[in-house]
């Protein structure tokens, strides 16, 4: 290429040799020369066999620049024969090219398109395959799975085993993301096992690579540390005779998190930073290999050294966010560590990095599973009150240190002593008052508690042509009988079947449930609950809330969001506010006292 790119420069200079003289014949030579050499140089590009072009393309793995350069070519080609099955080909090869980038998703689409009404072998599946690939690449889980989904119906529909196995390896990989680690590690091992079966290592070696890997990471990941570390060598092995030495770093990397849990940190290290030279534009890997390099320097007290690469991770989410979860981990670390070296004012710098993640993650991948939004969510690590003790102390020390106080720095800190006592005494305080009406609600609680368990007894007692009406004693509403005694059993079904916990209910969508309408149902609420709607369902979710945690184990270990979303609400902001609206008191100081009564219970 290089050379028909010199062969038709040194054409372009002519027109300036003779301007000079003969203008309009030079600029007519010229052109002629310049087309003439664009077609020579285009005919030699498209003269080799498309089954060349691919071992070109594939041959100058690394080199991106002749990478774009064959497959632009290749593409060219198969469009000037108009051969499907090869412009199919030069797509694949730009999905190759721009692999883990969104631009390789837009090829992948143009392969579903082109092969959605045709009878190509593999195609449409492979296209799926191929956009589910690079969706998980780029962390679009969600997607990737339905593509996949796709994808498998097609393949087998079509027998094809080799796609089965791919989209097999890929959904264990979304496992392993939505942490199902012991239904991954099946996955795994069975692909292994039918791989061998039908000797698919010789006719795949890359897929065989790749499953064989996985399963390495997935005994990792389950802690069968042993089998690991077997299956690591055997990967490592066969990856050093492939000819591009197909995820060699890879299993490096894992091999190292292997040694790390199996307590070697020296050779983890050192398996660590041996990969960490060869996928430097794998920015996911790289931030996995930093988090263990740093967890096995800090099992050899070389703290500083370790925190280090905390902050190499930090740097790399600023630029990439596609490595979150990585972030997250090493953000979590980092206040651990800056907490341990009481450097304040950066470890609060770093637990705003932390909750700015968490909202991501609640918000992006919520779909994966609850337990993936439980884990991320992060309580507060400061309270009010050791923030203020520790501004108080920070200050004492610095005027102690001090070799002179002037008179103005002695009344400077006596004021700033007496603002610090009075805010002292107003938490205090308010912490009494709340302790007073948690007693309260606890109270009350049980209270109402004894009262419904007394009603239901009484009702299963009395005949039920006996019973009188709900609202006999109730303000006449203006409608009949029936019809508010109809809709008030179905509004107590309503909340003991718990339906209101279903997020963004409307006055409109609940009459429709209970078919009735929105004027109807608005009447009997605010004269049989006397508050409107919209206090009526926050009153019957933090009823439920209260019940929840008072009496459930499990309740209790969720996060404020977790629970908000649990009871109804569409986030923690808004089951808070109406939290305290309800009670007098946030539902984290709620808990907390919860957790003191069961732990003084359990003494």
């Amino acid at each position: 290429m290089k050379k028909y790119i010199q062969h038709l420069s040194s054409f372009l200079t002519l027109p300036t040799t003779f301007l000079s003289r003969k203008a309009p014949i030079s600029l007519v030579v010229s052109i002629v020369l310049i087309v003439f050499s664009s077609n020579l140089m285009f005919s030699q590009l498209n003269s080799g066999t498309f089954e060349d072009m691919k071992q070109d393309f594939y041959a100058a793995s690394g080199n991106s620049e002749k990478e774009f350069e064959i497959a632009t070519s290749y593409l060219a080609k198969a469009k000037k024969e108009n051969d499907a099955a090869q412009i199919v080909a030069g797509y694949e090869l730009f999905v190759s090219h721009y692999s883990h980038t969104k631009k390789a998703i837009s090829y992948t689409d143009s392969i579903i398109l082109l092969t959605k009404n045709t009878k190509l072998e593999h195609y449409p599946a492979e296209g799926y395959l191929l956009k589910g690939i690079q969706l998980y690449y780029n962390s679009t889980y969600n997607d990737a799975l339905t593509n996949f989904a796709t994808a498998n119906d097609l393949a087998l529909a079509n027998k094809n085993l080799r796609q089965q196995i791919s989209i097999k390896h890929y959904i264990g990989l979304l496992k392993n993301v939505s942490e199902e680690r012991e239904e991954a590690l099946k996955i795994f091992q069975d692909n292994i096992n039918f791989i061998h079966e039908n000797d698919f290592q010789e006719k795949d070696s890359e897929q065989y690579l790749k499953s064989l890997f996985a399963l390495a990471d997935s005994y990792n990941k389950n802690r069968v540390l042993d089998s690991a570390e077997v299956v690591h060598q055997r990967g490592i092995k066969a990856s050093l005779q492939h000819p591009n030495k197909y995820l060699y770093p890879w299993f490096l990397t894992s091999y190292g998190i292997t040694s790390y849990y199996k307590g070697n940190y020296t050779k983890g290290i050192d398996s660590l930073l041996k990969a960490t030279k060869l996928l430097k534009n794998n920015e996911k890997s790289l931030c996995s290999n930093y988090l263990y390099i740093y967890k096995c320097l800090e099992k050899q007290d070389k703290t500083e050294e370790a925190i280090d690469y905390l902050y190499k991770v930090d740097s790399i989410y600023q630029k990439k966010p596609k490595v979150i979860f990585q972030a997250r981990e090493a953000y979590e670390l980092l206040n651990k560590e800056l907490k341990a070296a009481k450097k304040h004012q950066k470890q609060l710098e770093i637990i705003e990095k932390l909750l700015v993640v968490d909202e991501i993650i609640t918000e992006e991948y919520q779909n994966l599973g609850k337990k993936i939004v439980q884990k991320y969510e992060t309580p507060l690590i400061i309270s009010e009150k050791e923030t203020l003790l520790n501004e108080k102390e920070a200050l004492i020390n610095q005027l102690q240190d001090e070799n002179f106080l002037s008179e103005k720095k002695v009344i400077a800190l006596v004021i700033v002593s007496a603002i610090l006592l009075v805010l002292i005494f107003y938490f205090f305080r308010r912490n009494v008052v709340q302790k007073k009406r948690f007693n309260a609600l606890m109270e009350n609680y049980e209270q109402k508690k004894v009262q419904k368990e007394k009603e239901k007894a009484e009702k299963k007692q009395i005949p039920s042509s006996e019973k009188v009406s709900v609202t006999t004693q109730k303000e006449d509403i203006g409608l009949p009988q029936e019809i508010v005694d109809a809709i008030l059993i179905k509004l107590e079904k309503f909340e003991d079947t718990h339906q209101f916990t279903k997020k963004n209910y409307t006055l409109t969508k609940l009459a429709k449930e209970l078919d009735t309408n929105s004027t109807y149902l608005s009447k009997i609420i605010n004269m049989t609950k006397g508050m409107n709607f919209a206090k009526y369902m926050n009153e019957i979710r933090i009823d439920y809330a209260i019940e929840q945690l008072k009496e459930n184990k499990v309740f209790r270990s969720y996060t404020i969001k977790a629970i908000a979303i649990e009871v109804g609400f569409n986030n923690a902001q808004s089951f808070s506010t109406a939290f305290h609206k309800k009670t007098g008191i946030n539902p984290s100081y709620f808990l907390k006292q919860l957790e003191n009564q069961k732990s003084e219970s359990n003494i």
